[in-house]
C-alpha cells in the first residue's frame, strides 16, 4: 500500500510537470502573438515603397482627342455623363475623366475614394501624357460624377494652390481645403516646431507666395527627416524673398543668418534689406554686421538707414480690454492676441502690448507674424 509521503511526492511531480508544460505553452503562445503584432505593425509603420507600372496604350482617333483637349473644366464634367463608345472599349466619359485629371488638376484618386482601379497611359501627339481608367463599372463612374458635382473643391493639392494663385481674394473654403492637404500640414507642423511663433495667417501667406515645386520640395524634405524638421530653409525662403515676402526675409535672418551674410550677392542682399523694416534686436544685429562688413558702399549705406514702420506699443490702462484697444487702434483682437502670444483676454494694468504699425496691413511683417516663443510676453490676470 502506497504511503502518504509517496503519494504526496507522486502528486507533486505530476503538478510540477503540468506547470512546466503549461508555462511552455503560454510562452509559445505569447511569442506567436508578439510575432504577429510586430509583423502587422511593421507593415503599417514601414510600408514597402512600390513603383506602379502603368501599361501604355495608343488611340487612333486623334480628332476626338483634340476635341477633348480644347474643352473647359465645365465641359469635361458634362462629358462624364456621356457613355458613347469611342474606341478600344473607351467611352467619352472615360476620356473626359482622363483629361480632367491631366489638364485641370481634378483629384481622380479622391474621386475613387481610395478604391483600386486599372490604369493605362496614353501619350498624345505633342508628347503629353494622360491616364485612362478602363473598365469603370457604373458604381465607380457614378461616384466620380457625384464627387465632381457635389465637392466644393474637387482638385488636387497642386490644383488648389494654382487656384489660390489666380484669385484676387481667397475664400475661406478654398483656404481651408488647401491647409488640409498633406503638403501644407507637414510644413505647418515643422514651422510650429521652431522657437518662433508664426501666425497661421502669415504662414499661409508665406507658403502661397512661392511655387508649387518649392512647396513639394520642402514637404518632401520634412517627411524624409527623422525628426520632421526643416534642415535647410534657404532653398524655400530665398524665392519667397524674391517674391517680396517680409516674413521670409525675417525668417532668413533669424534661421539662416550666416548664409544671408556670406552667401547672398549684392542684388539679393538689397532685396532682403528692403524687406527688413521692423525694428527688432535680431534685425538690428544683422544690419550692424552688414554695415561693418565687406559689402559695397551702396549695401552698407542701405544697412545703415533707420528702420521704418516699427510696431506701435500700448500700455494697458484701468478699464482697458482687448476689444477696446482693438477698436481704438483699428486692428483685430486676434492680431493683438497673436502679436503678444495672449492665451486669455485678461490684461494686467501697466502691461505693454505690441500693435501693428500705423498704416500697415495684416500682411506686413511685424511681431504678429513672427515672435520668439521664449521671449514673448504672456498674459496674466489682474
Amino acid at each position: 500500500m502506497e504511503t502518504f509521503e509517496k503519494a504526496l511526492q507522486r502528486r507533486s511531480r505530476i503538478l510540477i510537470h503540468s506547470l512546466i508544460i503549461s508555462g511552455t505553452l503560454n510562452i509559445a503562445l505569447i511569442a506567436t502573438f508578439v510575432t504577429f503584432v510586430l509583423k502587422e505593425r511593421k507593415g503599417v509603420v514601414l510600408p514597402m515603397a512600390t513603383h506602379e507600372v502603368i501599361k501604355q496604350t495608343t488611340f487612333t482617333n486623334q480628332e476626338v482627342l483634340q476635341g477633348f483637349f480644347g474643352m473647359s473644366y465645365e465641359q469635361l464634367v458634362r462629358e462624364l455623363y456621356d457613355e458613347t463608345h469611342v474606341e478600344e472599349g473607351q467611352r467619352r466619359c472615360d476620356l473626359a475623366l482622363a483629361f480632367l485629371g491631366a489638364f485641370h488638376h481634378f483629384d481622380v484618386e479622391r474621386a475613387f475614394s481610395g478604391y483600386p482601379v486599372e490604369k493605362r497611359k496614353l501619350v498624345l501627339e505633342d508628347g503629353k501624357e494622360v491616364i485612362l481608367y478602363p473598365g469603370l463599372n457604373e458604381g465607380k463612374l457614378e461616384g466620380v460624377r457625384t464627387f465632381a458635382r457635389t465637392e466644393v473643391w474637387p482638385l488636387t493639392p497642386e490644383g488648389l494652390f494654382r487656384e489660390i494663385q489666380i484669385r484676387e481674394s481667397v475664400s475661406e473654403s478654398l483656404k481651408e481645403a488647401f491647409t488640409l492637404t498633406t503638403d501644407y500640414f507637414v510644413i505647418k507642423r515643422a514651422f510650429h516646431r521652431l522657437p518662433y511663433s508664426v501666425s497661421d495667417e502669415m504662414l499661409f501667406s508665406l507658403i502661397t507666395s512661392g511655387s508649387w515645386d518649392q512647396i513639394q520640395k520642402l514637404a518632401n524634405q520634412i517627411q524624409a527627416s527623422p525628426d520632421g524638421k526643416i534642415s535647410d530653409f534657404t532653398t524655400f525662403l530665398l524665392p519667397c524673398v524674391e517674391q517680396e515676402s517680409k516674413l521670409a526675409a525675417y525668417l532668413l535672418v533669424l534661421l539662416e543668418k550666416e548664409f544671408a551674410l556670406k552667401k547672398l550677392d549684392d542684388s539679393q542682399m538689397e532685396k532682403l534689406l528692403s524687406l527688413l523694416t521692423e525694428k527688432t534686436p535680431e534685425v538690428e544685429a544683422f544690419l550692424t554686421e552688414v554695415k561693418n562688413g565687406l559689402r559695397s558702399d551702396h549695401i552698407q549705406e542701405l544697412a545703415g538707414k533707420p528702420l521704418e514702420n516699427p510696431p506701435r506699443r500700448h500700455i494697458v490702462q484701468p478699464g482697458d480690454s482687448l476689444w477696446k484697444i482693438a477698436r481704438d487702434y483699428g486692428v483685430k483682437v486676434e492680431i493683438i492676441q497673436e502679436m503678444n502670444v495672449l492665451t486669455t483676454e485678461a490684461l494686467s494694468v501697466g502691461k505693454e502690448l505690441l500693435l501693428p504699425p500705423k498704416g500697415g496691413d495684416q500682411g506686413r511683417l511685424n511681431a504678429m507674424g513672427c515672435t520668439s516663443k521664449s521671449a514673448a510676453p504672456s498674459s496674466s490676470s489682474p
